[in-house]
């Protein structure tokens, strides 16, 4: 059962930013939730430049334009509530200034204990800058609750009512299994099916090494059918007859078949942990989930351990 009871929607008011919106208006009216949208006045770009051109920047900066661009954001998240007046959210608003987006909205998300950040993955400095793109990965790292995330012009990318199918790519860690109830509680309050994938990484060796053998699976020629039964007992029993679920393997850069899956099987949802088998020294899955979120085919939502939970099975 989802239980979500507080989502925090950070804006800069872009196309990315449009999207990610109808996602979390849609699970806000879905489960109840109360839905902050929330701007930072930020006169420092993505906080990335030194020290010294900080100080520059703040010297052609007054408070007349601070207060100027807060009053700018206040009458757009006011039009962006009236808008969804008819829907009957329970809508607030927050504007804080601050020196980098990615900062404050993680300090937000834990003050006020929220359960999900949903957020764009580009801001209004495009490609060129990844202001937003930079900030998302910042939050996706750092938050302490599930962040979803909204890929700007993700060619797969539609409200949630229409989520028919779900991915949730595992390394069989102790993560993956900590996320899990989030792809199962997501799957059965829509209906969808879900996808369970494990891709084994392949590594490049030598010619001289292996003859003939391209993959692990030429390798070893039950490893397939193990790793699909240890998929297959992955997901809980008492769920079995509850959900729609197919379990697959492939073999490769795990975040390039983890995409590549996605995109052949059209997945509307890919739920994934953000740290892997090797924990904190190499993140493996970590990485791994900041490059998924930059090039997903639909939105993806991250579940970071120790996270907020707000899922019971």
């Amino acid at each position: 059962m989802i239980k979500l009871k507080k989502i925090l929607f950070p804006t800069d008011f872009g196309e990315s930013a449009q999207e990610a919106l109808r996602y979390a208006s849609m699970l806000a009216g879905d489960f109840n939730a109360e839905l902050t949208i929330m701007n930072v006045v930020s006169l420092f770009g993505n906080g990335l430049a030194s020290a010294e051109q900080h100080m520059k920047e703040m010297e052609q900066y007054t408070d007349k334009f601070a207060d100027q661009l807060h009053a700018e954001a206040d009458e757009r998240i006011e039009r962006t509530i009236e808008e969804h007046a008819e829907k009957e959210l329970v809508m607030h608003k927050l504007i804080v200034r601050g020196i980098t987006p990615g900062e404050k909205i993680l300090q937000v998300a834990a003050e006020r204990d929220v359960d999900l950040v949903v957020m764009g993955t580009y801001g209004r400095g495009g490609v060129s800058h990844l202001l937003f793109g930079s900030t998302a990965e910042l939050v996706v790292r750092n938050a302490g609750c599930p962040v979803l995330t909204v890929r700007h012009h993700a060619p797969h990318a539609f409200d949630f009512k229409r989520v028919r199918k779900i991915l949730f790519p595992t390394d069989f860690s102790d993560y993956s299994k900590r996320a899990l109830p989030y792809a199962l509680a997501f799957a059965q309050s829509y209906g969808a099916q879900l996808h369970v994938l494990h891709v084994f990484e392949q590594r490049i060796h030598p010619s001289f090494y292996i003859v003939d053998k391209s993959t692990p699976f030429d390798m070893d020629d039950g490893l397939r059918d193990r790793a699909l039964d240890a998929l297959d007992e992955f997901v809980y029993d008492d769920l079995r007859q509850r959900i729609d679920f197919r379990c697959e393997v492939a073999s490769g850069k795990p975040f390039v078949e983890i995409i590549n899956y996605a995109r052949a099987n059209e997945i509307d949802l890919i739920v994934i942990a953000t740290h892997g088998l090797t924990g904190l020294e190499y993140m493996i899955i970590g990485s791994t989930t900041e490059r998924v979120v930059r090039r997903a085919p639909c939105p993806v939502l991250s579940i970071k351990d120790p996270e907020h939970e707000f899922v019971e099975l």
